[in-house]
C-alpha cells in the first residue's frame, strides 16, 4: 500500500470519528451550522493523525480519550483558522477551496463559531481528562499550545509590521508549531510513553512543525509576497536547502524509535508536498 493510500485510511477513520461525535454538538441556529460547516470543510487532518499515530507507538490503554484528544485538536485547529481568516486578520475569502466561515454566516457568527470551536477542545479534553491523570496532562499541554506564549501569541506577532530572522522564527514555533508539537506530544502522554520517549516526540515535532511552514511558504510564494517568512527573507534556494537540513534533523529524533516508519515517511512526504 502506497503512503498515500495508508495515509487517506488513517485521515478517514478521523472523518468517521468526528461525523460521529458531531450530533453531540447542541448548539443554536446558526452557531450550529457555523461550527459543523468549518469543521466539515475538510482539510489533512494532519494534527489528529500526528496524535493518534504518536499515541500508537506506545501502549495506549484509553482509546477513548485519545479520540476525543483528537477531536479536541481538530476543533482547536479550526477555531484557528477561522479566526486567522477574519477581515481583522488575514481577510481570507477562502479556505480550502471553499468560501471562509465568515464570508457564508458573517463575521459576527464565524468569530463566535470559532470562539465554540476553542471551548469545544477544553470540553473534550476535561472529558478526556476524567478518564486518568494523562487525560489531565494532555489537556495541559493543548491549553498552552493555544495561549498567549503559544499559537495566540504567534498571530499577534505575525501582525506586527517588524520581520527579521528572530520574529520569523517565533511565529513559525508558536502560529503553527505549537499546536503541531502539542498534538504529537499529547499522543505520546495518553499512550504511556516514557520521559525519554516524550522528549523524542517533543524534539521531532519542534523541527517538524517549523519544516511545515517553511513547505507552506514556498507553495504560497506567489501570494505570500508580502509576507514575514523565511522565503521573503533568504531566498527560494536558501529557504529550500534549510528545508531539506531541517527535514533530516527532525527523522534523526525518532530514527532508533520502534514502530516510526509512518512518522518519518509523512515527514518526508509532507516536506515534498505540492499541495
Amino acid at each position: 500500500m502506497s503512503f498515500a493510500a495508508r495515509y487517506e485510511k488513517r485521515r478517514t477513520a478521523f472523518e468517521k470519528e468526528l461525523t460521529a461525535f458531531l450530533p453531540k454538538l447542541q448548539y443554536p441556529s446558526p452557531l450550529g451550522e457555523a461550527v459543523r460547516y468549518a469543521l466539515t470543510s475538510g482539510g489533512k487532518r494532519l494534527r489528529p493523525i500526528l496524535l493518534l499515530e504518536s499515541a500508537q507507538l506506545f501502549t495506549p490503554e484509553n482509546e477513548q480519550a485519545i479520540s476525543l484528544a483528537a477531536i479536541a485538536v481538530e476543533s482547536l485547529h479550526t477555531y484557528s483558522l477561522i479566526h486567522d481568516d477574519l477581515p481583522c486578520m488575514d481577510n481570507d475569502d477562502f479556505r480550502r477551496g471553499k468560501q471562509t466561515c465568515h464570508k457564508v454566516f458573517g463575521e459576527a457568527n464565524a468569530l463566535l463559531a470559532g470562539d465554540a470551536l476553542l471551548n469545544l477542545a477544553y470540553e473534550c479534553m476535561f472529558e478526556s481528562s476524567l478518564l486518568g491523570e494523562n487525560g489531565k496532562a494532555a489537556g495541559l499541554l493543548l491549553a498552552k499550545a493555544a495561549s498567549g506564549s503559544g499559537l495566540i501569541g504567534g498571530q499577534v506577532a505575525d501582525l506586527q509590521p517588524n520581520a527579521d530572522k528572530e520574529s520569523v522564527a517565533y511565529i513559525y514555533r508558536n502560529k503553527t508549531g505549537a499546536l503541531i508539537t502539542a498534538a504529537l506530544e499529547m499522543g505520546a502522554v495518553l499512550g504511556g510513553a516514557t520521559s525519554a520517549e516524550r522528549q523524542k516526540i517533543v524534539n521531532f515535532g519542534q523541527i517538524f512543525g517549523f519544516c511545515f511552514q517553511l513547505q507552506d511558504d514556498l507553495l504560497d510564494k506567489e501570494t505570500d509576497a508580502d509576507k514575514k517568512t523565511y522565503l521573503n527573507l533568504y531566498g527560494e534556494e536558501e529557504t529550500k536547502r534549510i528545508l531539506k537540513e531541517k527535514t533530516s534533523e527532525a527523522i534523526a529524533c525518532i530514527a532508533d524509535m520502534h514502530g516510526t516508519e509512518f512518522l518519518i515517511e509523512l515527514t518526508e512526504n509532507f516536506m515534498e508536498r505540492t499541495e
